[in-house]
């Protein structure tokens, strides 16, 4: 990720690079890049500094460890750091440089790889005003979807974690439902063209799945880091007492792809879960008719119900993470600017979020959802499938049905 954001800046910036893989600074250094060789040959020829790692550790490591970054970084620095971290470390890392008299800004992106080629990558910036001001024209040549949401370091990885939360709560409970349509014989192009068109449609169906339509992968994220920024969404969660069984779950059937398809196990390995879990293959040619539909159904009912099932889901993941974005003190309106731009973005996020801003979900607008979610959890029964995590969802709309206030209220 740091180095396809890195080659925006090739002949447009003059441009030093440090990286601990040879293979990484001789691409660069053929790109016309200068290398250095150490954290303290970087820092004392750049007045900015971007860091982009797979963890707030080795943030920390790289910025205070032996001879490392801090040390060496003039008055008047700035450093940007791209991480999808943790926020508390992250507000840690800023009071420290801001010692040195060293400016800071949050400004991890979100969308893949594929994303961060293109520039169309999602950049969730935070920070003092100084820091943006330094640092805004650079994070505008490496994405055209650069967002400022908030003044305080720390925002923007909330924001990432809360965000990666929703796209990976899409991802499981889409693709169990995808099952469940196989299982009963309608194929996938089917089912996912019928997705994408209706309010069920989300990131996963307008990506993941019409990638596997077509025979091709969507991403090559580590599902290692997806599991890591899940824990950093429940930490944040929890320390904010907030509610998240749906994204536990997800987070529980993540770590158990990767005990199925080892530490190298990538995202699209979730594929290969959901197959493995209900016996069913997701993709192929033809329909996979391994059960009956009842007789008062067809296979258009099923496919609006699984259509609703979808949008059913979508509204639960949608509210856990605006909930614990809520709580952590970000304002809705930079909430859904940031799930309208990427991996967070479904059909009904925006109806959604408005109706939460002006006060909380009226659960009566989401009635036919709910009820379809319901027949679906019958038919996965019918059809000896887990159901694991439209059945999370399930629950949690039956809570919300008993108590009189709804999570995204309290």
């Amino acid at each position: 990720m740091g180095g396809s954001l890195a080659r925006h800046l090739v002949g447009e910036r003059e441009l030093v690079v440090y990286d601990r893989d040879p293979a990484t600074l001789a691409s660069f250094e053929t790109l016309g890049a200068r290398i250095a060789n150490t954290p303290r040959e970087l820092a004392r020829q750049c007045d900015v500094v971007l860091l982009c790692l797979p963890r707030s550790s080795d943030v920390g490591d790289l910025l205070f460890g032996v001879d490392g970054l801090a040390e060496h970084l003039g008055t008047g620095t700035l450093v940007i750091d791209q991480t999808s971290g943790v926020p508390s470390m992250t507000t840690e890392f800023a009071r420290r440089l801001d010692e040195r008299n060293v400016l800071f800004l949050d400004a991890p992106v979100s969308g893949g790889i594929a994303a961060a080629q293109s520039r169309s990558v999602t950049i969730i910036a935070s920070g003092p005003d100084a820091a943006w001001e330094r640092g805004r024209t650079i994070l505008a040549e490496l994405s055209t979807k650069t967002l400022r949401c908030g003044r305080r370091v720390g925002d923007g990885q909330a924001l990432k974690l809360v965000t990666n939360a929703i796209g990976a709560c899409y991802r499981l409970s889409t693709l169990e439902l995808v099952a469940l349509g196989r299982k009963f014989g309608l194929t996938l192009p089917d089912i996912v063209s019928d997705l994408n068109e209706g309010n069920g449609a989300n990131f996963t169906s307008r990506n993941m799945l019409v990638g596997l339509v077509e025979g091709r992968s969507t991403t090559n994220f580590a599902m290692a880091l997806m599991v890591k920024d899940l824990n950093g969404a429940l930490d944040l969660g929890t320390g904010l007492g907030a509610a998240m069984p749906l994204t536990a779950t997800a987070r529980g059937l993540m770590q158990s792809a990767i005990s199925l398809f080892g530490q190298q196990a990538r995202l699209d390995d979730v594929i290969g879960l959901t197959e493995t879990l209900s016996s069913v293959r997701l993709a192929g040619g033809g329909p996979q008719m391994s059960v009956a539909l009842p007789a008062s159904l067809t296979p258009a009912d099923l496919t609006g119900i699984l259509c609703r099932s979808s949008a059913a889901c979508n509204v639960i993941a949608v509210m856990e993470g605006v909930e614990i974005a809520r709580k952590f003190g970000l304002p809705v309106a930079d909430i859904a600017r940031v799930i309208d731009s990427g991996s967070a973005w479904c059909q009904i996020a925006s109806p959604l979020l408005s109706a939460i801003a002006a006060g909380g979900l009226a659960q009566r607008d989401y009635e036919a959802e709910r009820q379809a979610l319901e027949t679906a959890a019958l038919l996965a029964a019918t059809a000896n499938l887990p159901f694991i995590m439209p059945a999370t969802a399930l629950s949690r709309w039956r809570d919300m049905q008993a108590s009189p206030v709804a999570p995204a209220q309290q």
